[in-house]
């Protein structure tokens, strides 16, 4: 009788991995790890004492493609979920464990180190449990972890919207209505200046979320009359500048690049994944959240000992680089993965348990009046 729930119970289609996706992380996670690694460590530290070869201080735009990339995924992932209770445990397994320990060792690296950038105080470490630093306007452990407030709440106000559709379940005319608010705070400066409300909303990244959505429709041939006008909005609004553009990437370079990130993010849905399916980059996608996660403070922290020990500037970031990569490995086999197997099958389990339940008072019910 379990099994036969079980297979009752599971309606979900397991979607086959588009691999060029994680290709696209793993340039974004690369990006990041080396604007933080170069640029990032001279404007927290000073400069280096030799010149490294390179500087990345464009890199930090990964996080766009991150958010665009998340846009695409999340409404693939929400229509296939059976219940808005299975995607937020799905999604609470997805990134809860990992972010903990990986705080939890930055948080250890901050006080060994002794460099407590940041500017932490006790109150500050409780806003960093619920992720949402971001919107309480509180320093992250590690200061990369800004993005996971918007990642939340996106997901939080997809959920939402979802449920609210009901069977119609179609988001063009929700995301244009949001994209109207990203304007409007784009428009008039004084919005912004309401930090709460600006993260709260996603005003800043709404175009980006929305870019991924609309090219997850397209990709599924499921388009409507609004979806392309919803796609070419939020394009559009590319056109206003950065929220953080600390290398002066000058505004029409931006607009193009958002409009390649588009052009990229179709050719691999509309080719299924195989564009840009480079074993190397695939490696890197599957491990880049934990490397997002890990690199920032304690990279850091291991380039200080590499330069202190005499390194070249660009031994001590490539040398850096390679470790970050290894120890996001082991979070990824030892950590996400068997934590987010575990959580989803706890879920499975109780679901299953509860669904008996209320077969047998059901046939307990029948049996009385029979």
């Amino acid at each position: 009788m379990q099994e036969s729930v079980r297979q009752a119970m599971e309606t979900q289609t397991a979607p086959t991995r588009l691999r060029g996706f994680d290709s696209l992380r793993g340039v974004a996670a690369l990006a990041v790890v080396l604007f933080h690694f170069t640029t990032g460590y001279e404007s927290h530290f000073g400069p280096f004492s030799s010149r490294p070869l390179f500087y990345a201080p464009h890199g930090h735009f990964g996080v766009e493609l991150f958010f665009c990339i998340s846009g695409f995924v999340i409404l693939g992932t929400i229509e296939r979920s059976s219940s808005m209770k299975r995607f937020a445990i799905a999604r609470f397994a997805r990134i809860y464990p990992a972010f903990l320990v990986c705080a939890l060792i930055s948080l250890s690296t901050i006080l060994l180190a002794h460099f407590n950038f940041p500017g932490l105080n006790p109150t500050d470490l409780l806003w960093n449990a619920t992720m949402l630093t971001g919107l309480m306007g509180s320093p992250s452990i590690d200061p990369s972890y800004w993005t996971l407030s918007h990642e939340v709440l996106f997901y939080a106000a997809v959920a939402l919207v979802w449920s609210v559709c009901g069977g119609r379940r179609r988001l063009e005319v929700p995301c244009l209505l949001w994209l109207a608010t990203s304007f409007v705070g784009h428009c008039f400066p004084w919005v912004l200046l309401h930090h709460r409300l600006t993260v709260l909303l996603n005003i800043e990244y709404a175009n980006l979320f929305v870019i991924g959505m609309m090219l997850h429709y397209l990709s599924q041939g499921s388009r409507t009359w609004l979806t392309i006008p919803t796609l070419v909005a939020a394009a559009l609004l590319s056109l206003f500048r950065p929220e953080f553009n600390q290398g002066n990437l000058p505004q029409p370079a931006y607009v193009a690049m958002i409009v390649m990130f588009i052009t990229v993010l179709w050719l691999i849905a509309h080719s299924r994944g195989r564009f840009l399916d480079i074993r190397p980059l695939v490696f890197l996608g599957e491990i880049s959240y934990s490397l997002y996660l890990i690199h920032q403070i304690v990279g850091f922290a291991v380039i200080r000992i590499f330069l202190r020990a005499g390194f070249w500037t660009d031994a001590a970031i490539c040398l850096t680089i390679l470790l970050m990569i290894g120890l996001a490995s082991c979070l990824r086999v030892w950590v996400e993965k068997p934590a987010e197997r575990w959580i989803k099958n706890l879920g499975k389990a109780k679901s299953v348990e509860a669904n008996e339940s209320s077969l047998e008072n059901a046939y307990a019910v029948l049996r009385t009046r029979a």
